[in-house]
């Protein structure tokens, strides 16, 4: 037989039954040169396996079960085990956006779907001034491109307050207002409607607007809606896990030391023994476990610079999760940064 070797030899339908793949998945994963017998007899074609070729096949089947590609398949199996790791954690990156995407994308259909009967408009009444500044407050999170669907800002009220809300996906501006009205609904805002109603309200003072998918009025005016799929952000706050590290950080300081490193990436140190960021001390306090962050220096000056006050409160669970920002002097705002991925 070709490829002699003196283990034990199993058939092809033992080896496929202690290793969890069909024979004809094993015929196909030799064919693609990924799993290849021990020996092969030349009269008859059958296929013999050793046990040292278990614990690869069943790698095979663990990965055929999660829909690898075969040419990640053999990455995994044939790479240096930094390579290895390194191309499964790709993986497992993209899979994570993709579901992240699709839930988004799902969520909005069915917040469509329900809404395909419309009910009657959401009406509150709001403090004109207010609503205007939650507007400019969070719209540096929207998307520069006018074209996305997140070149936007969401205006959504519910039993809960009205939200204001801007994201481009890295990061996302939320702020709530008191709920004072009946009703609920939600408007998806382009960048120039939003400006124009905020510029309405400046001088509008306490103000009744009603709110429903296709318009906000206000004054008797309308100011048209997005007919977009808008990603729900109560399913991502909702998500979020409990804060295991909490500061209070300045925020001068704070922003001074990222505008000092110089670099698109900084890493950001909370300990209990005093917050670091790029090697520079930056003062404050925190409670909670050490924690070490690696962030988009511009996406995390927006974040601090969308929060009021001389200090910010920064909030974390894990380094691959949303950091959290808050400002101690304005109840209602929260910003989401996404960290960089640990290598």
């Amino acid at each position: 037989m070709a490829g002699v070797t003196t283990e034990p030899l199993l058939t092809i339908g033992s080896f496929a039954r202690a290793v969890g793949l069909t024979a004809s998945a094993l015929r196909h994963y030799d064919d693609c040169g990924l799993l290849p017998p021990a020996a092969t007899d030349p009269a008859s074609g059958y296929r013999y396996y050793t046990p040292d070729l278990v614990r690869r096949a069943r790698l095979v089947a663990g990965m055929r079960d999660a829909g690898v590609a075969i040419d990640t398949m053999r990455t995994v199996l044939d790479a240096t085990p930094d390579v290895a790791q390194k191309a499964l954690r790709e993986l497992l990156d993209s899979r994570a956006e993709r579901a992240a995407r699709d839930e988004a994308a799902l969520v909005a259909v069915l917040e469509a779907v329900q809404g395909s009967e419309p009910g009657p408009p959401a009406q509150t009444q709001v403090d004109g001034p207010v609503l205007a500044a939650a507007l400019r407050q969070v719209r540096p999170a929207a998307d520069g491109d006018p074209a996305s669907p997140l070149s936007s800002v969401l205006l959504e009220v519910t039993p809960d307050g009205v939200d204001v809300v801007a994201t481009n996906r890295f990061w996302m501006a939320l702020r709530t207002l008191p709920f004072t009205g009946s009703g609920s609904g939600r408007a998806v805002l382009s960048l120039p409607v939003a400006a124009r109603l905020a510029d309405a309200l400046d001088a509008a003072g306490e103000v009744a607007v009603e709110v429903t998918g296709d318009r906000v009025v206000l004054l008797g005016e309308e100011y048209a809606a997005r007919h977009v799929a808008y990603p729900s952000h109560r399913v991502v706050l909702d998500g979020l896990d409990d804060a295991t590290t909490t500061a209070v950080l300045p925020t001068a300081t704070l922003a001074g030391a990222v505008q000092a490193a110089g670099r698109a990436e900084v890493t950001l140190e909370l300990a209990v023994g005093g917050p670091v960021l790029d090697g520079r001390e930056i003062g404050g306090t925190v409670a909670g476990a050490d924690l070490t962050l690696r962030l988009g220096a511009a996406l995390l000056l927006r974040g601090i610079a969308a929060c009021l006050g001389p200090e910010v409160v920064v909030a974390a669970s894990a380094p691959a999760r949303p950091l959290r920002l808050r400002s101690p002097y304005q109840a209602g705002f929260v910003a989401l940064v996404m960290p960089i991925r640990p290598e």
